[in-house]
């Protein structure tokens, strides 16, 4: 008879069974079943220093392969500590699984070690939450769970297991069932018929595209959409890349706000309408057609004229098959009145930076173009912080479905870069990885370098450093007559940090210096900082209505 096994086992198997590479997790005696159980079928174990970068590194595997990410963490305050992670995937509907010891069910009610209510605590932020407590289920329910993370909306799930329960023999040949993703739901077809109605006769049609598209894998779809109908697209969120920036039919917000909002349809995919885009405000009375697989999304601040309860690629899918008459000449003169808006846009940046004089501290943009085109077409590029995450979105290129991970829109997390940056590196090994974030965001992980070394994850870190909580600094000096409060760090040599824990480190206060630095960090090989004084009087134009967020 065969070696019996124990939970977690049980749950590692159902892991790789389900295509699970990586384990993000901070150890505890809780889950050692867990952590011994993956390291013996191949799972990769990743320990970080936190287990909220645990939580975040398991939210940017997804984000960066389009996978459900997996973290564990111990009881207690090891899951209190991930909650973060979990609110920021919650909010952002990114799909991972958070597994969790527990007390042992024996000593419930007795005041044991790091006992706490786990699923209350992470009930609000999470699609589902589950204690199990029978072993013979444990695979049951670790199936149920990443089947979860992906019914409707993606999002974070969470599934502990008492010690005691966890550690029980079971029989080796204990089944286990992968996880297998269902068929995607299509749009009821009389609603697509109406919504290929609408824009066959649109002359300016606007396809906004967020993250649902980029976790149905619709980037085939949407070209070919965009293509055959001559839809002009803008990505957001983690939709940024599904269709790469430099298609034809493909472009940026930030290069034609203004041109974009004088369409006369617009087409929201897998996008939710927040205060990002004035909860449809925006768009006045111009007709929406909303796709997402929320039903509730599509009525959401602006419900739609169309609403369909569909799977992004699917619904692009049909729709490009179906579609008839090609491309009208009005709206090829709209597609180019859009590129010229975008061209005018980019080239107005380059004048900027062309006149600025070169004695002036770095400008937080002089910082992003210069390390986009040190990393090569090939890198993927992280953002963390406030003000500076303006200058990255508007100067990180979008060219693959996951190559650009950073802070999220809504619930504004700051600390996400170094485990996103991490995360990025394991999903792409063989490419570079740029992070920029700022100097206040740095703080929140930067113990993380340490994880990176210890398990040889490089990649290079630009500390955008104004030596201050920037975005926060400037809009209290906006409302406040001048004054700020709690929002001064100083000019700090992170770089010392990162050299001292055995990574490549130095710092650049000329703009001259910059790109030779950034070279040495990649050909360094280790995970490398590159602490960047930047010019602290420069701000973000939302600086204004950000007073109390920070970079």
């Amino acid at each position: 008879m065969a070696d019996p096994i124990n939970g977690g086992r049980v749950i590692a198997r159902v892991l790789a069974a389900s295509g699970v590479r990586n384990l993000f997790c901070l150890q505890g005696g809780h889950i050692d079943p867990i952590l011994y159980g993956c390291e013996d079928e191949g799972i990769r174990v990743i320990d970080t220093r936190h287990e909220q970068a645990a939580a975040h590194m398991a939210e940017g595997w997804a984000r960066a392969t389009g996978d459900t990410g997996v973290c564990a963490v111990t009881a207690g305050p090891g899951l209190s500590d991930a909650v973060t992670g979990l609110a920021n995937a919650y909010m952002e509907g990114s799909p991972m699984l958070c597994l969790a010891g527990a007390r042992p069910i024996s000593q419930a009610d007795t005041w044991p070690l790091q006992d706490l209510d786990q699923v209350g605590i992470v009930s609000p932020t999470t699609n589902w939450a589950r204690s199990c407590v029978t072993a013979s289920r444990i695979g049951e329910y670790t199936t149920l769970a990443l089947a979860q993370a992906r019914n409707g909306r993606p999002g974070p799930v969470y599934l502990d297991v008492p010690v005691d329960v966890l550690g029980k023999d079971l029989p080796d040949d204990t089944p286990v069932t992968a996880y297998t993703p269902p068929a995607p739901p299509a749009p009821e077809p009389a609603a697509l018929e109406r919504a290929s109605r609408l824009l066959q006769r649109a002359e300016r049609p606007i396809v906004l595209v967020g993250s649902g598209a980029h976790w149905s894998r619709a980037g085939s779809a949407l070209a070919q959409l965009s293509e055959t109908a001559g839809l002009p697209i803008l990505t957001f969120n983690q939709g940024r890349g599904v269709l790469p920036d430099e298609h034809p039919w493909s472009f940026s917000l930030a290069q034609l706000f203004t041109e974009a909002f004088a369409a006369d349809v617009v087409v929201c995919l897998g996008l939710r309408l927040g205060w990002t885009l004035m909860g449809g405000r925006l768009f006045g009375d111009t007709p929406l057609i909303r796709v997402d697989l929320d039903a509730a999304e599509t009525s959401r601040n602006r419900p739609g004229e169309i609403n369909l309860v569909a799977d992004v690629r699917v619904f692009c899918e049909q729709l490009a098959n179906g579609w008839e008459g090609g491309i009208s000449p009005a709206r090829n003169r709209w597609a180019e009145r859009l590129r010229d808006a975008a061209e005018s846009s980019r080239e107005a940046m380059q004048k900027m930076l062309a006149r600025r004089d070169p004695q002036k501290p770095i400008h937080p943009l002089q910082l992003v173009t210069t390390a986009v085109e040190a990393a090569g077409p090939e890198a993927s590029f992280v953002g963390d912080g406030g003000n500076i995450l303006t200058w990255a979105s508007a100067g990180f290129p979008a060219r693959a479905p996951g190559r650009i991970l950073a802070t999220g829109s809504y619930l504004g997390c700051l600390g996400v870069g170094i485990p996103f940056a991490l995360a990025a590196k394991l999903a792409r090994p063989a490419h570079p990885v740029i992070l920029v974030e700022g100097d206040g965001a740095f703080g929140l992980n930067a113990m993380e370098f340490d994880t990176a070394l210890r398990h040889d994850i490089p990649f290079v870190c630009l500390v955008a450093n104004d030596a201050s909580w920037g975005m926060s600094r400037h809009g209290q000096l906006d409302h406040h007559s001048g004054r700020t409060v709690a929002t001064e760090l100083g000019v700090r040599p992170y770089h010392e940090v990162v050299r001292a824990l055995g990574g490549h480190g130095e710092q650049v206060e000329a703009v001259g210096e910059l790109r030779p630095a950034i070279d040495r960090a990649l050909a360094s090989g280790l995970p490398a900082c590159v602490n960047v004084v930047i010019d602290r009087d420069v701000a973000s134009p939302f600086s204004g209505m950000m007073t109390g967020s920070g970079e």
